[in-house]
């Protein structure tokens, strides 16, 4: 019986790290709408400059929504209006800061490492789609950006705590991602873009720009 109610116990596990899983990568509905949005926009950027890879630009853009959509609001935790809601009905206040601006405070710890972990995405698909993120310093500007924006808004989020740590290990995981970048382009498993047309504006940074402004917005009503 021991046998059996300890095999009972691991399925039970497995099946719930399972159901866990695929409520992470979910999303919710309302952030269809932001794949309208962007799909608008690609029309509008390619028709404005037809060198743009279409296909490789489109699908790496809603790579990075998809991304953007899952860590904002699944992993990193973004108010919400329900959730501000629900602060009003229990008289709870909307600011709660937690801060902690001593880096390295609690040593190194398993966030430590899931948090570079977390930015390499964004520091590996940023260069892809534009070529403004080429560069490692414009791909660091992105990553400390919206680092520091999320950790500005989880001020005014329950449980969650703004701290130095987390800008400076998101900084990291993307450049990391970059690094990334840097390396498979080196291989040529991937090209550059044209650098024939310098003095032509780079219409694909609006597509992050865009990308997180959207997935913010759609997180608040989510």
């Amino acid at each position: 019986m021991d046998v059996v109610s300890s095999s009972q116990s691991s399925v039970e596990i497995q099946i719930g790290l399972f159901d866990t899983i695929i409520d992470l990568l979910l999303i919710e509905p309302i952030f269809l709408l932001g794949i309208i949005f962007i799909g608008i926009l690609l029309v509008v950027i390619f028709r404005k400059d037809s060198s743009i890879p279409k296909v490789r630009t489109s699908i790496l853009s809603l790579v990075m929504y998809y991304y953007l959509c899952v860590m904002l609001t699944h992993i990193v935790g973004i108010p919400t209006l329900s959730e501000y809601k629900r602060l009003s009905r229990l008289g709870e206040a909307f600011f709660n800061p937690n801060i902690n601006l001593i880096p390295f405070s609690d040593g190194f710890s398993l966030s430590f490492i899931l948090n570079i972990f977390l930015f390499i995405p964004l520091g590996f698909l940023c260069p892809l789609i534009s070529k403004t993120f080429e560069r490692a310093r414009n791909t660091l500007f992105i990553g400390f950006g919206l680092s520091l924006f999320i950790e500005i808004i989880q001020l005014f989020t329950l449980y969650r705590a703004t701290d130095i740590d987390d800008i400076l290990t998101n900084v990291i995981g993307t450049m990391v991602g970059y690094l990334c970048f840097r390396l498979i382009a080196k291989l040529r498993i991937v090209k550059l873009h044209s650098n024939n047309r310098i003095e032509e504006p780079d219409y694909t940074v609006y597509i992050l720009i865009v990308i997180m402004i959207v997935t913010v917005v759609l997180g608040f009503f989510s």
